[in-house]
């Protein structure tokens, strides 16, 4: 059951109980209960075209709908909704939002839109509103070990394995969690850059005589997440897991050894496999009497749905 928040219960009240709901166009004709009583319209060759009350529901019909047939019920409806007294406040009620956040009515045309377009505008108020965003954390939290070793190394460097050895972490996942709980503390949003971390940090009295390494303004605090990094080690670009012991490795000239991890096999179990005499052979039982022949239950007709 839908739960339907205080604004949809309204909305839905200024609707039907509007002075002109009773002249709504996608009200049932008296004469002809299957037709709409909106204007009909007309089409190209100037003959009128009167609209199913069923051409405001949803797609989900059975047999499905063709494109072609879709459109021209949708672009029928739609220009009765045009014309429609009522469409205002029909488009304010479906387009409320329940209590889950959902639309009200998420499926057919209502007040001249597709559910289509009435989802892409929802979206898009979505996505223009501001991002929550919490509030600074008490400067205790940003006094321990790991938060100031990972802020000394970001105002210095920012690649993530740069950061990871400048801030003696184990690891560069390690290295990026830090520097995710870094920018959540100081109050900022997921998409802030290391300069707006560092001028937030500065503020805060946290760099105080440290020197700060400025880059263009773009680099973000939080680095994309990646299973691999690329870093320049003698002259060459590396490709691997990153951790300071595979770095010392690769520093001192020796190509560390890799053990295949937790789910993975060094050799296919395929390559292990040794056929046995008579282990491919199947002994299949008489099938006793033939089968009975395979009836179609449904003619190959084509169904025709009519509005």
């Amino acid at each position: 059951m839908t739960r339907t928040s205080g604004a949809g219960r309204q909305a839905y009240v200024d609707w039907t109980e509007h002075r002109f709901f009773r002249y709504r166009g996608c009200a049932p004709d008296p004469d002809e209960p299957r037709l709409a009583v909106g204007s009909p319209g007309v089409d190209a060759s100037g003959r009128a075209v009167r609209v199913g009350v069923d051409a405001w529901l949803g797609e989900d019909r059975d047999g499905g709908e063709p494109q072609r047939v879709r459109e021209a019920r949708q672009d029928a409806a739609v220009r009765v909704c045009l014309s429609c007294p009522v469409m205002v406040q029909c488009d304010a009620y479906a387009n409320t939002l329940n209590a889950d956040g959902r639309l009200v009515e998420p499926e057919g045309i209502r007040g001249g839109r597709t559910a289509l377009e009435r989802h892409k505008a929802l979206i898009k108020a979505r996505q223009a509103q501001p991002v929550p965003v919490a509030a600074p954390a008490p400067d205790r939290l940003l006094d321990t070990r790991q938060k100031r070793a990972i802020l000394a190394a970001l105002a210095v460097c920012w690649e993530p394995v740069e950061v990871m050895v400048a801030a003696g972490m184990p690891d560069v996942r390690t290295a990026n969690w830090q520097r995710s709980a870094l920018v959540r503390l100081l109050g900022l949003p997921k998409t802030a850059t290391r300069m707006q971390v560092l001028e937030a940090a500065r503020a805060r009295g946290r760099l105080d005589g440290v020197r700060v390494v400025a880059d263009d303004g773009t680099v973000p605090a939080i680095p994309p997440e990646s299973e691999n990094v690329l870093m320049e080690v003698r002259g060459q670009v590396l490709l691997w897991p990153s951790k300071r012991s595979e770095l010392a490795a690769v520093v001192a000239g020796v190509r560390p050894r890799r053990r295949p991890g937790r789910g993975l096999r060094s050799r296919s179990l395929r390559a292990r496999f040794r056929s046995v005499p008579g282990q491919t052979e199947i002994e299949v039982a008489d099938p006793g009497p033939e089968l009975a022949d395979v009836v179609a239950l449904f003619a190959d007709e084509s169904l025709v749905v009519a509005a």
